[in-house]
């Protein structure tokens, strides 16, 4: 099943499921019909949320046309897609995780996952616009990356259990501006002082697209397959599979939930694949007009336009 969570000219944010046609199921008019009040995302992604959502979509797809008419099945067309987490989700990505991006980059392979946070106020849907900074606009890039949905509170988990906690899986797009970046090796500059700015470039409002749905667990069979590619003007410039992570996803849940606890609804972004901008010869940065893609088989693909701040 793909949940997603969308709004319509009609105003209000609710949940859905994706139909094979991009018609969304309102899973609010399905729960009501059930005598269920309507729920959040994060709601349905916990608990017997799921199942429940299960069975509104059965009975769209058992019957398109009554559906249609019950207001059960909402046409692509009117529906815009937000970013299908909660709220304001807590976002915790994975750094230098896959083999050959710790490579490009002439990075050390760290002995245990690295972690940063994304600002919640950074989360854009598919579809929006990722606006560049007038303070830091000239070396933009672009990071695709497969993404954990955390369906249950989940704090110091084992590895072993971790993927108890997994609601489904999305898209995330670590937009980053690099500009300090080469300054980390510059030997006059403090590594902590030139670290910390460098990951402050990835906080600006518009640098985290996120979606468009999320596939729920149950669909996925193996963490491994997932094939990931992202376009920058259609033309490929990220094209890995999950296989070449460095710390698998039980492994990463795991670690992290030490530190923070995750709720139902937020995020742990798996890592970039090679073939980021700062990694090409010569680089290779977002500029206005541009247009970015990042597609994961399966899920789908996140999509957005680059436009001036």
């Amino acid at each position: 099943m793909k949940l997603v969570k969308f709004s319509t000219s009609m105003g209000g944010t609710r949940a859905g499921a994706m139909l094979p046609d991009g018609a969304i199921v309102d899973l609010a008019v399905g729960f009501i019909k059930r005598g269920r009040h309507p729920v959040a995302i994060q709601d349905i992604l916990g608990g017997d949320g799921l199942a429940a959502a299960r069975d509104v979509v059965a009975e769209a797809v058992h019957d398109p046309k009554k559906a249609i008419a019950d207001g059960l099945v909402i046409p692509a067309a009117e529906a815009k897609l937000l970013p299908p987490a909660a709220d304001r989700p807590f976002i915790v990505c994975a750094g230098s995780n896959y083999r050959a991006h710790i490579e490009e980059m002439k990075d050390t392979p760290p002995p245990t996952p690295m972690a940063f946070i994304k600002a919640p106020s950074a989360v854009i849907a598919s579809g929006d616009s990722i606006k560049l900074p007038p303070s830091q606009n000239s070396m933009v890039d672009f990071e695709g990356e497969l993404c954990v949905v955390f369906g249950r509170e989940c704090s110091n988990v084992s590895a072993a259990d971790a993927l108890k906690y997994v609601a489904g899986y999305t898209i995330l797009n670590d937009v980053s501006a690099r500009d300090w970046v080469p300054k980390m090796r510059d030997p006059e500059i403090s590594t902590l002082i030139s670290v910390g700015v460098m990951l402050m470039g990835k906080q600006f409002p518009g640098f985290c697209p996120l979606g468009p749905v999320v596939v729920t667990a149950d669909e996925v069979s193996d963490l491994k397959s997932f094939h990931i590619t992202t376009k920058l003007n259609g033309k490929v410039m990220q094209d890995a599979n999950t296989d070449d992570l460095y710390f698998d996803i039980p492994t990463l849940i795991s670690t992290y939930s030490r530190y923070y606890t995750f709720q139902p609804g937020d995020v742990m972004s798996t890592g970039s694949p090679p073939g980021v901008g700062m990694g090409r010869k010569p680089p290779v940065f977002m500029k206005p007009g541009d247009e970015v893609s990042v597609t994961v088989d399966g899920i789908g693909t996140l999509r957005n336009p680059i436009v001036a701040g």
